[in-house]
Formats: structure tokens, C-alpha cells, sequence
């Protein structure tokens, strides 16, 4: 199938005539995790290894050495019924591992489990994290409950194994609710130490994962999997300008941290590059071939003349100075959010849905996170495309 895109939106000509022109500004990242979905035909056990058919989806974790980290990897498995959670960390340490879901920004307010293996026991801590950096303390220190239902772990050759289980509903103010066909940002982390009071000096990182639905939830109990439905040509176009729409973030942010150095554009540049790979993953799913192979990946070039507009323009105005980098993202943050939103009310698939619901709240937590840093500098900014209303919610969100 080969797909041609519509010239432009309104909303990108919009940004276009809007923006003044300055000059422009490369960081190379990271390959962002593919999901592996299988059938879960087999019983789930806590005991500390993963099993074929025990879990619907996993993906591979990376993270390179950095300054302070060594790296490392992790590999997270899971599946979902109705009710309950399945998950496996199995990561590359000998001390604790981690994860965290819907951190508001950075790590405040996520919902945390974090485990080891100590002297042959399993520890498995849930935790509430108050702070962007921290604090994170468990959840029955805050007046919540101990809500991981049953785990289990092992170690082998450099290797640390947890399984564990909770409700997707704990009925706790400090865990986060899910649902099936959930997608859920998640944050990742590794320490070669047990004491969990140590800080994560081995990697770091973040993704989206998927809850199955209700439907294949059940299919999945039984052992079946649901037919995959077809795409029309109206979504297929839209899949693939989501995919370029992501592409033009990275490449943006990553050309705005080579200019000024600030991590926060280098983080959220691999952010970006992993909401291209969830969208590449449908496109791949459902066998498209599109005008402009995603797999042609030149940095700063796009197929979509009005994305290569928007970049251009927006990286002019962003090499102005450090403020205007913080407010030009912002600005994409604000475009790519009403895009998604667009393109999530005209697709029923539910895999195309659930991920642009993940992609969505990924780029309302980007647009919090530089809004938040302006304001760290005392420097206000106005919302250019989305009701003041809307922007208010998203960024004052708990």
C-alpha cells in the first residue's frame, strides 16, 4: 500500500505564519524498544523466571553509558486480565531494578516498585515518588498500602529476575489506576547496589506500555488471539504523519541540545524517538508500505513540506537563545497534542488508539516538563494553539 499525504493542516499553517525566522543548528541516539506481543497460553507463576508463554508483550530496555551510568539493560515482560497485572523486570545488575509508572514529570508522583534479590530473599518495595528527583518512599510511609500482591525473584550471572503481581485497581491513592487497553508511560532504572536509599548509577530510561483489552485480555486467558482488522486509507495516511510528526520532535529537540547543552532536550529527543518506533510498530503491524519509507530516517528531512516548515522555523527561533529553545519545544509540544488527539477520534482501531493515547500523554508530560523549567527561570508562557482552559489542565495535572 502506498500512502500520499495531505499537503498541510490547518494547525501547521497556522504555526507557520506565525513564526519569525532566526538560523539554525547533531547527538545520536539510541534505537527505542520494539513491543514483542505473543500468545500467553501458559499459567503464570511467581518464581522468579520467565517462562515461554507467560506473558503476552515484552520489550528490550537499553541505555547507554553517560556521564555517571554506566548502562545497562532491562527487559520487561507482562500481561492483564480484568483485574490483575503480570509483570517480569529481568535487568543487567546484581543490586536493585525499578519501575515507575505516570510520573507527572520527570519522577514526581509515580507510582514505583522497586526490588532485588538480597541474600537469596526477594525484596519488593511499593513506593510513591514526591519529588522530579525524588524523594520516593513506600507507600505505607505515606498513610497508603502495601498493594504488590506476590512476587518472586532469582539472580544468575550478573542477572536480577522479579515477577510480581498487583490489581490494576488497588483502591490506593498512591498507586495509579489502570485499565485494559491502557497505554502507560513508564519510567526504568538500575542500581548496582541493593540498599534501595542508593541512587540508580547503572541506567535509566523510559517507554509506553500497553495493557491488553478487554477483549484480548480474555482472548489471551483462553489462549486465542483476535484477528487484526484493517486500516482506511485516511488512517493510514494519518498513522504516517504521526510517525514523521515524532520524527520532526527528535530531530528538533536533539538540534536544540547540540546548541545549548541541556539534557532536558536530549532526554526528550529519546523520548521522541521511542513514540516513533510505537507508531512505526502499528504501521509494521499492519503491513504498510508508506510514501517516504519510515525507514528513511535522514536527520532534519521529512516528506510532509509543512512538518519541514515547522522544523525549520522552529529551530530558527529556538537558536535565538536558551528561552526561546524551552518555548519553541513547548510550542511543538502544543502542536503535536491536538494532532494526536485528532487522529485518535478518527481511527476505531484499537491498537492505532491505544497507541496515540500512549503517545498523547507522553507529549502532555513533555509539554509540562518545559513548561516547568520556564517557570523555574520565572519565565511565563502563554499557550499558542490549545484553549487556555485545556493547557491549564495539562500542565497543573496531579
Amino acid at each position: 500500500m502506498v500512502i500520499s499525504l495531505n499537503p498541510m493542516k490547518p494547525i501547521l499553517v497556522c504555526l507557520i505564519l506565525g513564526l519569525l525566522l532566526f538560523s539554525s543548528g547533531c547527538v545520536e541516539h539510541q534505537e527505542s524498544p520494539a513491543v514483542v506481543e505473543k500468545k500467553a497460553t501458559e499459567e503464570w507463576k511467581a518464581d522468579g523466571a520467565v517462562e515461554e508463554g507467560e506473558y503476552s508483550h515484552s520489550m528490550q530496555l537499553q541505555s547507554p553509558a553517560r556521564q555517571g551510568y554506566s548502562g545497562g539493560d532491562m527487559n520487561i515482560s507482562w500481561r492483564n486480565d480484568q483485574e490483575y497485572l503480570y509483570l517480569a523486570m529481568n535487568g543487567s545488575t546484581d543490586g536493585w531494578l525499578a519501575i515507575g509508572f505516570e510520573p507527572l514529570e520527570w519522577m514526581k508522583d509515580a507510582d514505583m516498585i522497586i526490588a532485588s534479590v538480597q541474600n537469596a530473599k526477594t525484596v519488593a518495595l511499593d513506593e510513591y515518588c514526591t519529588g522530579n528527583y525524588g524523594p520516593h518512599v513506600e507507600d505505607t510511609m505515606l498513610g497508603g498500602t502495601d498493594d504488590i500482591a506476590e512476587f518472586a525473584g532469582s539472580q544468575k550471572a550478573g542477572r536480577t529476575v522479579i515477577e510480581l503481581r498487583r490489581k490494576l485497581d488497588t483502591g490506593d491513592k498512591f498507586d495509579k489506576q489502570f485499565s485494559p487497553g491502557q497505554a502507560i508511560s513508564v519510567i526504568w532504572a538500575l542500581s548496582d547496589r541493593t540498599d534501595p536509599s542508593f541512587k540508580h548509577n547503572l541506567a535509566y530510561g523510559e517507554a509506553i506500555m500497553t495493557l491488553s483489552g478487554v477483549q484480548t485480555a480474555v482472548a489471551e486467558a483462553a489462549g486465542a488471539v483476535a484477528a487484526a482488522a484493517t486500516l482506511s486509507e485516511r488512517e493510514s495516511n494519518g498513522l504516517f504523519f504521526i510517525w514523521e510528526e515524532e520524527k520532526t520532535a527528535r530531530d528538533l529537540y536533539t538540534a536544540l541540545y547540540e546548541r545549548y547543552s541541556d539534557t532536558i532536550f536530549s532526554d526528550l529527543a529519546r523520548s521522541e524517538q521511542s513514540h516513533m518506533d510505537q507508531a512505526r510498530g502499528i504501521m509494521d503491524q499492519y503491513g504498510l508500505v508508506a510514501h517516504g519509507n519510515p525507514g528513511k530516517d535522514g536527520r532534519g528531512v521529512f516528506e510532509n513540506q509543512s512538518l519541514q516548515r515547522i522544523y525549520d522555523e522552529l529551530l530558527a527561533r529556538g537558536s535565538a537563545s536558551h528561552e526561546d529553545a524551552l518555548k519553541a519545544a513547548a510550542t511543538f509540544e502544543e502542536i503535536s497534542i491536538v494532532d494526536l488527539k485528532t487522529e485518535l477520534y478518527a481511527t476505531p482501531a484499537e491498537d492505532a488508539k491505544a497507541m496515540y493515547q500512549g503517545l498523547l500523554a507522553g507529549s502532555k508530560k513533555h509539554l509540562r516538563t518545559y513548561v516547568s523549567d520556564l517557570e523555574d527561570q520565572n519565565i511565563k508562557y502563554d499557550p499558542q494553539y490549545l484553549e487556555r482552559d485545556e493547557f491549564e489542565g495539562i500542565v497543573k495535572a496531579k
